[in-house]
C-alpha cells in the first residue's frame, strides 16, 4: 500500500504537489508542529521517489508550507482537501496517500482528534469505501513498530 516510483511517474507536477500537500497537512493537523513531527515528515518525504531533483523538491516544500499557513478555518481546510482529491487521479493512488498520511499520524502512538478529523475528511473527499478504509487501517496497524 506504499507509494512507489510508478505512482509518481504517472503524476504531473500538480499531482506530485497534491501528494506533498496531503502529507504536510498531517504535520499541521493538530496546530502544533514539533521537531519530532518535522523529522518524521522529512524522513518520509525524502524517502519517496518523487522523480525531481532536491532543489525542485525544496521549492515544492516551501510552496506547500506557505499554503498550509493560509488554512486557518475548517471551511478552508475542507475546500483544500476537496481540491487535493481532484489532483490525485485514481482510487488506488488516493488510498496510498491516505495510508501514508495515516502512518504519519499514528507514528507517535497518539491520534490527535484533529488528525482523526483530517483523515476522515480525506476518506470522504477521496471517496474511499468503508471496506478499503478497514484495509488501510489494518495495513497501518501492521506497519507500526512491534507488530
Amino acid at each position: 500500500m506504499q507509494l512507489e516510483a510508478t505512482d509518481f511517474a504517472a503524476l504531473d507536477d500538480s499531482g506530485k504537489l497534491a501528494v506533498l500537500e496531503a502529507l504536510m497537512l498531517v504535520v499541521y493537523a493538530d496546530g502544533k508542529v514539533t521537531p519530532d513531527e518535522i523529522r518524521r515528515f522529512d524522513g518520509i518525504v525524502t524517502a519517496l521517489p518523487w522523480g525531481v531533483g532536491p532543489d525542485v523538491l525544496k521549492a515544492l516544500l516551501q510552496g506547500a508550507n506557505q499554503r498550509m499557513a493560509t488554512l486557518t478555518t475548517p471551511v478552508a481546510i475542507s475546500d483544500f482537501v476537496s481540491n487535493l482529491a481532484t489532483r490525485l487521479p485514481g482510487a488506488e493512488l488516493r488510498e496510498k496517500v491516505l495510508y501514508t498520511m495515516a502512518t504519519m499520524a499514528a507514528a507517535d502512538d497518539v491520534l490527535h482528534p484533529f488528525e482523526r478529523n483530517l483523515l476522515g475528511l480525506c476518506v470522504v473527499s477521496f471517496n474511499i469505501t468503508s471496506d478499503r478504509v478497514k484495509a488501510i487501517r489494518a495495513a497501518v496497524d501492521a506497519a507500526r513498530p512491534g507488530n
